[in-house]
């Protein structure tokens, strides 16, 4: 049984930067002096309003250096359209959200560089993709640390550690592997023309032609941002298929690929659940949260750390005036996708073996 370290966001006398330094040093990374220590992030996309405060990000780093360690904040390169997709455009973005390296007090990169390059690294025991290529500077770091955003998501459930490793730490050739064989349902009577499926579209599948929506199945890489733009649903993933299953064993795949260049006890998890959000923050806009704030959750165990943060999610009520609040009772709580899926994603990822679905909550 795996122990997460759990910080309430409801606190009494400690505030949750001193909770967020209590549990990192009980956790006890094992970084040594002079080790690079990668911090795996999330930027934000641009517009997009509830991703993690940087004054978080900031405590880690500083946490860093009085190991010794030698710290950098990290994220790659979006595989959709928008300010993250590439480098220089992604740094800019991420200055404009308070991370440079002056505010954090070290280097703030993007790992995949310019050219999205990385190093091939070999699955064991694949679920689907047998080779991975982890972006540049995330191989190259010495220690990882994995601070994620908690949310719900149109094809992972939750968005967290596991998917800000799998699908965040690889390079955009990785990316479009694991979205292969997804696809996206489109209903033309729902469609009310907004275009706005059209402007985040990576691949082209949905165009704008004649005063309508056109879709071309075969282009369509199965990101899933279109889902989130339509105010109509007239865009879904079709649960029943196999392509979102698909999706999540590529990014397990990826975990492990990207896992399996750190040494033993070379990896710390901690989720921010703050905000938490339909969608994840590669989204341009943020709508209000869909249940109240929960806390901070560590651990040394990425599955364990999910778990416990969806367990107490699914426990939450909802957020008054959110989308699962406005939905009537007996219906799904998530308009994108049933919570339902979350037992099935949870039980793929203990299946390759990534970590321990049962855990110790030890409240901070």
């Amino acid at each position: 049984m795996k122990k997460v370290f759990f910080v309430p966001a409801k606190v009494k006398e400690k505030g949750l930067l001193e909770g967020l330094e209590k549990a990192i040093t009980l956790s006890s990374p094992q970084i040594e002096k002079e080790e690079a220590v990668a911090i795996k992030t999330h930027f934000g996309e641009y517009g997009n309003t509830r991703y993690i405060r940087p004054t978080f990000s900031k405590k880690v780093v500083d946490m860093v250096k009085e190991k010794g360690g030698q710290p950098f904040l990290t994220d790659t390169t979006a595989l959709y359209r928008g300010k993250r997709h590439s480098l220089f455009s992604a740094l800019s973005a991420a200055a404009s959200h308070g991370f440079t390296g002056e505010t954090m007090g070290c280097p703030v990169l993007i790992a995949d560089g310019i050219r999205s390059t990385g190093y091939e690294a070999i699955v064991k025991d694949p679920l689907r993709l047998s080779k991975i290529k982890v972006a540049s500077l995330v191989f190259e770091a010495d220690f990882l640390i994995v601070l994620s955003h908690f949310t719900f998501h149109p094809l992972v459930i939750p968005a967290a550690s596991i998917k800000n490793v799998g699908m965040g730490c690889v390079t955009k050739e990785s990316k479009l592997a694991m979205h292969a064989g997804s696809e996206v349902k489109f209903n033309e009577r729902k469609c009310l023309f907004c275009k706005a499926c059209v402007k985040i579209c990576p691949s082209g599948a949905l165009k704008a032609k004649d005063k309508k929506i056109e879709y071309d199945e075969d282009l369509c890489i199965g990101c899933g941002e279109c889902i989130g733009e339509c105010k109509e649903e007239a865009l879904s993933v079709p649960w029943e298929k196999k392509g979102p299953r698909d999706v999540q064993a590529g990014i397990l795949d990826g975990f492990k690929a990207t896992l399996s260049t750190f040494g033993k006890n070379k990896a710390l998890f901690i989720n921010i659940c703050l905000d938490i959000t339909q969608h994840c923050d590669c989204f341009q806009k943020a709508d209000i949260p869909v249940i109240p704030d929960i806390g901070l959750l560590i651990s040394d165990d990425a599955l364990a750390c999910d778990k416990a943060g969806f367990d107490l999610a699914a426990a939450s009520p909802e957020y008054p005036g959110s989308d699962w609040d406005k939905k009537k009772k007996g219906e799904e709580r998530n308009i994108s996708i049933a919570l339902s899926e979350a037992d099935s994603f949870f039980g793929l990822a203990k299946k390759a073996g990534i970590g321990d679905l049962d855990y110790e909550l030890s409240v901070i």
